[in-house]
């Protein structure tokens, strides 16, 4: 069976640094633990009149991106097999092929979870850990349009 589209990835640290960062902020939300803890300090700088707390608050969300960029590097470093590694995508009607040196995966659409879009790229997610990530540039408009309404179907 032929595909429908074609696209390929690159598996570099920018990209998983793009995605990681991703799925911290709009699927885990990170963004609403940094304004938790930023307005409990302020509130003890309030409570005590000590204005350290006021800096802790600002320091909040640059700690925060060090943790996560230390992370990442981590993360990364720890998986040299997927290390500038081409993933070719493949969609069909109902799934997609993703093949790599390592193998190919097929994901069909209904173990696809959700969607999330950025400026730059896609990415559908099928679990806790498992998304293809698909950059932009690299695909048709054909198939941007086919990915924009797999969004539509996954998130309603």
């Amino acid at each position: 069976m032929e595909p429908l589209f074609e696209s390929q990835t690159e598996y570099t640290f920018d990209e998983y640094k793009k995605y990681n960062r991703e799925i911290l902020y709009k699927v885990k939300n990170v963004n609403k633990t940094i304004l938790i803890l930023e307005v409990i300090l302020l509130v003890f700088a309030f409570v005590t009149k000590d204005l350290t707390y006021v800096l802790g608050a600002l320091l909040v969300p640059l700690i925060f991106k060090l943790i996560f960029y230390l992370q990442e590097k981590n993360a990364y470093r720890k998986n040299p097999q997927l290390h500038n590694m081409v993933m070719t995508q493949r969609f069909y009607e109902d799934h997609i092929d993703q093949e790599s040196r390592l193998g190919t995966v097929t994901i069909y659409h209904y173990q696809i979870q959700n969607v999330l879009e950025t400026k730059t790229n896609y990415y559908l997610l099928t679990g806790n850990n498992g998304t293809i990530m698909i950059v932009k540039v690299n695909c048709s408009m054909e198939l941007l349009e086919h990915l924009r309404k797999l969004k539509e179907i996954k998130n309603r």
